[in-house]
């Protein structure tokens, strides 16, 4: 009895440890994507202030699980972005999935790619809009104008990340069933069920489409020329 009473007790102490590593290792992660978030806006908002724009205050990042990887909060001045270690269990199945079907890479890797570089900057779109007043909250332009934003910036800071995410764009959206039902406009259906989208797997749809035709752009808009329309082309 005493054996099988002290099993047990060996049995919760490792049980302890494990999670105490888990846990430990997520925050060593989490430390290490907020400081390359962190790296990356600073960037962002030194170019604008070389282009010659002025630049509002610097937005905080916090990490978290919002419903579409990334949120602005105009109110605290503050953009939210997802974390792997913070996923749900459906979500990261969702990622599962896609990195299955892609054939190569893992789902973390597939993830953090996209979330961390492009979630984040198409976040700063968004803040950019508002620094400028020019604001359409849940809006087609709006979502345009913040991927427009973000592809200007990523093609002339890294072509070959800028390239990398168009060819997952373009597996995305092939990858994911349009959630547009036949003879309903894009942008009318995007906005009349913003909320409900953004919390389904049609975002990353709607997000896809819109960044593959505006990759097709011509000629390509400079990281000026999109900070200048920040609502595009509405």
């Amino acid at each position: 009895m005493r054996i099988r009473t002290l099993g047990r007790h060996v049995a919760w102490v490792l049980c302890l440890l494990c999670a105490a590593v888990t846990a430990g290792e997520a925050k060593t992660q989490d430390a290490r994507v907020l400081a390359r978030l962190n790296q990356t806006r600073d960037a962002f908002m030194a170019r604008a202030a070389e282009e010659g724009y002025r630049v509002c205050p610097a937005p905080g990042i916090a990490l978290g699980d919002p419903p579409a990887f990334g949120r602005f909060d105009p109110g605290s001045n503050s953009i939210v972005v997802a974390t792997w270690s913070r996923l749900s269990p459906e979500r990261r199945q969702r990622f599962e999935n896609l990195a299955a079907g892609r054939g190569g890479g893992g789902a973390e890797a597939l993830f953090g790619d996209g979330t961390y570089g492009w979630a984040l900057v198409h976040e700063l779109g968004h803040w950019w809009q508002g620094c400028r007043d020019l604001t359409r909250p849940r809006s087609y332009g709006a979502e345009v104008g913040a991927n427009r934003i973000a592809l200007a910036f990523w093609r002339e800071r890294d072509p070959r990340y800028a390239a990398r995410m168009l060819d997952t764009f373009r597996y995305l959206r092939s990858a994911i069933p349009s959630p547009v039902p036949a003879g309903e406009p894009k942008q009318g259906y995007l906005e009349d069920h913003f909320l409900a989208m953004a919390r389904s797997p049609g975002y990353t749809w709607y997000q896809a489409d819109m960044i593959l035709e505006l990759a097709d752009e011509a000629p390509r808009p400079s990281f000026h020329k999109a900070l200048s329309q920040p609502l595009y082309p509405w």
